[in-house]
């Protein structure tokens, strides 16, 4: 196991810096990017009003985190440093104690503890999660990018998908990753949201 948690912050100011509205950043990530694609965690909305629960999972359906570590296992080969990469994760999971002592990086309303590793371990990351933080269930990622920041993957607590920014020879080889449902993004227009 290599993820570890970061007591320097230094690495996600550039998050905490943004001038994009949280709401954007949390669920859309970083407008800095060539290109985006949407990873569909669950499919779209059929109608407009549908609820989240109304959607039929089948029973082999891969977990959140799985299904962004194949994204992060993709895009490992478009950044020259995957092995020095970041993790943002949602102070409000049960995982974490409300006293947790750790520090966070914030930007409004989300508050983040940020972890280290590499993007291999992202293919891991509910095990390695749980044995880090010993509980039995394993945070999904809110954001997660390498040191050069050639890419970033952001997963927000309430929609149903990740936003990834990233190059274009990256977002074209996710389109064509068969593993996941990976669709074209364009960060001006709102996709469409459970009710």
């Amino acid at each position: 196991m290599t993820i570890t948690r970061c007591v320097d912050l230094s690495a996600a100011r550039w998050l905490e810096q943004r001038d994009d509205d949280w709401r954007r950043l949390a669920a859309r990530g970083p407008r800095c990017y060539d290109s985006y694609a949407r990873l569909r965690i669950i499919p779209d909305p059929a109608y407009p009003g549908q609820l989240e629960g109304e959607v039929s999972v089948g029973p082999d359906a891969l977990s959140d985190n799985a299904q962004i570590g194949i994204v992060l296992t993709a895009l490992a080969g478009h950044t020259s440093t995957p092995d020095d990469c970041h993790f943002c994760v949602w102070d409000g999971w049960p995982s974490f104690a409300i006293d947790d002592p750790m520090p966070k990086i914030s930007i409004p309303n989300r508050d983040y503890f940020l972890f280290h590793g590499t993007v291999a371990d992202a293919a891991d990351w509910d095990a390695q999660m749980k044995a880090l933080l010993h509980d039995i269930g394993a945070p999904t990622l809110a954001f997660a990018w390498p040191a050069d920041r050639a890419w970033c993957v952001t997963c927000d607590i309430d929609p149903h998908f990740a936003t990834i920014g990233a190059g274009t020879a990256a977002i074209d080889q996710l389109m064509a990753e068969a593993q996941v449902d990976i669709v074209a993004d364009d960060p001006d227009v709102e996709p469409p949201y459970y009710g």
